[in-house]
């Protein structure tokens, strides 16, 4: 679908962030701010509200309204409407895997949720482009398995349906399902009411890296699902202080790419007219566990050689690329200008931080 804006979304204009309390909405919401962007993140609750206020330092061109239902067109437009935003980044989602009911607690307010906010932004005739926050899960194939050979792009397609995920045999598939039928319950929005706005779909992968200042949960078990997947490698569980000898839990969900760059990929959706109508997967390439852990020690070698004693040698240098699928998000480099920081550059900052983090749990 090509792109219906003809110019930029830049500083000053107004951008809406949804669910701006999340993990990645935090990064997104302080890189709106360092380039000159007035921010409005919608929450779900006041002290979500008063949280985010506090980890943006109250910074005077943030705002923030309380939208207690994501899957109400009403409640968006009753907050948005009066603001008259260029641009919506939606990243307000349920993610849970704490539920047997997946069609009320992640399809309906998946699927709902992402027609309720377009519906809304197409009564705001100030929104000229929305970027939707997807998922690699929207992308990736569960059940063709490892699939040596495969290289996944933008062009890719989960098969699940609506009825999958009611019917999923677990909350991951379910969880899956409601990121796709969220993304094709969008796409056939905008093919049928042809809003005044474009539509950027962004699909990162597992999303790493340091949360703000501020930010960071205060125990272990408040972790994003993708950190505590990092956690896991370089905490040694049973190996206590020194877990050389421990086991290296086996690597899930193989596709990385460092926070930032995932923010990034937010601004310059707006800043790049060229990106309006396309769908991009962010990734820096796959990852391994045992490379999380040869890294981790790398990094820590010199700045932490106590911490890096902590994290399992398991066979250093072994890598699993070549049992499983790849990815190619060239399109997001060669249209968004991408430009994909290390695993060195991410773990470097935050396996020191999940290490403090750990403290809340004592």
């Amino acid at each position: 679908m090509p792109s219906r804006t003809a110019t930029p979304v830049l500083p000053p204009d107004l951008v809406v962030v949804t669910g701006a309390n999340g993990f990645i909405a935090q990064h997104c919401v302080a890189a709106l701010l360092r380039q000159g962007y007035r921010v409005v993140g919608t929450v779900r609750s006041q002290a979500k509200a008063t949280a985010v206020l506090e980890v943006h330092g109250q910074h005077p061109r943030l705002t923030t309204v309380v939208v207690q239902d994501i899957t109400s067109r009403d409640a968006y437009l009753a907050q948005l409407a009066p603001l008259s935003p260029s641009a919506i980044l939606h990243l307000a989602a349920p993610f849970t895997y704490a539920t047997t009911d997946y069609e009320r607690d992640l399809m309906i307010p998946s699927v709902r949720g992402a027609t309720a906010l377009l519906e809304a932004a197409s009564q705001i005739r100030s929104v000229r482009r929305v970027v939707q926050t997807n998922s690699f899960a929207c992308i990736y194939d569960a059940d063709a398995g490892p699939s040596p050979g495969k290289t996944y792009t933008a062009r890719d397609w989960s098969p699940l349906t609506y009825e999958d995920g009611v019917r999923a045999p677990n909350p991951p598939t379910a969880y899956r399902a409601s990121k796709t039928a969220a993304e094709r319950a969008a796409c056939d929005f905008m093919r049928s009411c042809r809003p005044q706005f474009d539509l950027v779909s962004l699909c990162p992968a597992m999303v790493f890296g340091a949360f703000l200042p501020g930010a960071a949960p205060r125990s272990i078990k408040s972790l994003n699902t993708s950190n505590a997947l990092v956690h896991a490698v370089v905490s040694a569980p049973g190996g206590g202080s020194n877990g050389g000898d421990a086991p290296i839990p086996p690597t899930k969900g193989p596709v990385w790419v460092d926070v930032r760059d995932v923010a990034d990929a937010h601004l310059r959706s707006l800043s790049t007219p060229e990106a309006g109508g396309e769908r991009f997967l962010l990734a820096a390439g796959v990852y391994c566990n045992q490379e999380i852990a040869d890294v981790s020690r790398r990094v820590l070698a010199e700045a932490s050689p106590k911490l890096r004693t902590r994290i399992p040698v398991g066979e250093p240098g072994r890598r699993e690329s070549h049992l499983h699928f790849g990815v190619d998000a060239r399109a997001a480099e060669e249209v968004l200008g991408m430009r994909w920081r290390g695993l060195g550059d991410c773990l470097a900052e935050l396996v020191p931080q999940l290490y403090g983090i750990e403290h809340g749990d004592e």
